[in-house]
């Protein structure tokens, strides 16, 4: 069956907002991480939605999230910057704009402190990591891996975004706004049927699968007539690269998809395979059903949102173990992802491809 992510409610009290001068309207400080982010969209629009009439929602993010920002069509305005902290530059930006309430998505002292060096009147987030008198409005704090195996992250974005009013607990928000004449220019068209593969991780290794799977997925897939195209940043373009010459007849866009090509590609291809990464989880916010490839993290919290994926998920009793790199040393390092063989995954790309 279709992942369905579980997303739950708390029933602690929160601090009431009350009224707010929003002036010049809400800034919502990004995460950092792609994946992080998508998993924040459906928070974002209800967001937008409990904002009064008039009232523009901004987003500050890394420069290289600005694309997936730009894309959806219930955020008023982006403001991007350099490295992972808001440069001076970016600061006097947000000044210009008088924001009224400044809202705190990741839950790290450094995003805090963006928005409290912002002099923005109001500054809602959660507690802890030693932040909570950067805050006006500071919730329970998350802390490290709570809620894992148990319900999806979204809930705790839900949470945030209830002091605004009322949320439901939903994953459901309008679809991402892509043109798809990036992918056309690369060779991928929707009327062709394309399957995508990600074989790349930027949190590790231990997302990884092994690239031999992915190659011979590739080579079945080409056998039966299909079209399949690697996507990677450039420094996994020596994996895509390699995968490519062990499946010939791939299309290699390895280092070739900055943000917005790779969710034009993305957004044109009939599936997607995937290990646990921005790759997936853009690809469901896009509408893009796939296949993807869980063994170090969990797929309860951090599971695709938006089109339906299936999820191969490893059987073995270390997992998840939420690490960059297998603590295991010997014939069981990686053990969890040596137990995804590749049949199941073809075969659920195959049903995918068949609907």
């Amino acid at each position: 069956m279709p992942y369905q992510p579980k997303i739950v409610g708390f029933s602690r009290p929160l601090p009431p907002l009350g009224e707010v001068d929003w002036r010049g309207g809400v800034l919502l400080r990004s995460t950092n991480w792609l994946g992080d982010a998508l998993m924040t969209l459906p928070a974002t629009w209800q967001l937008k939605e409990l904002l009064p009439q008039g009232v523009p929602l901004w987003v500050a993010a890394p420069a290289g999230l600005a694309p997936l920002w730009q894309a959806a069509p219930w955020v008023d305005g982006v403001l991007p910057f350099s490295g992972k902290r808001m440069d001076a530059q970016a600061r006097r930006q947000v000044r210009t704009h008088d924001f009224g309430l400044g809202i705190v998505f990741p839950n790290s002292f450094g995003s805090a402190w963006d928005l409290w060096r912002c002099g923005i009147p109001r500054r809602a987030g959660r507690g802890g990591a030693f932040r909570g008198w950067m805050l006006t409005e500071a919730i329970p704090r998350w802390k490290s891996h709570e809620g894992e195996g148990k319900w999806h992250q979204l809930s705790w974005y839900l949470e945030l975004v209830s002091l605004l009013g009322k949320v439901r607990l939903s994953s459901q928000c309008p679809p991402l706004s892509v043109s798809p004449e990036p992918a056309r220019e690369l060779g991928v068209k929707k009327e062709e049927a394309w399957v995508v593969m990600a074989p790349g991780a930027a949190y590790g290794p231990a997302k990884q699968w092994p690239e031999e799977c992915f190659a011979q997925v590739a080579r079945e897939l080409l056998k039966k007539g299909r079209s399949v195209a690697l996507v990677g940043t450039p420094k996994e373009a020596p994996l895509t690269a390699r995968i490519a010459a062990s499946a010939p007849g791939c299309l290699d866009l390895g280092g070739k998809t900055p943000l917005p090509a790779l969710m034009s590609v993305l957004s044109q291809a009939r599936a997607v395979l995937a290990n646990d990464s921005g790759s997936m989880h853009l690809a469901a916010a896009l509408g893009t059903p796939g296949v993807g490839l869980f063994a170090s993290t969990d797929p309860v919290a951090t599971g695709p949102l938006g089109a339906p994926w299936e999820l191969q998920v490893a059987p073995v009793d270390c997992r998840p173990c939420l690490q960059r790199q297998c603590p295991w040393a010997g014939a069981r390092q990686y053990l969890c992802m040596q137990q995804l063989p590749p049949e199941p995954a073809l075969e659920a790309l195959q049903q995918i491809l068949k609907g």
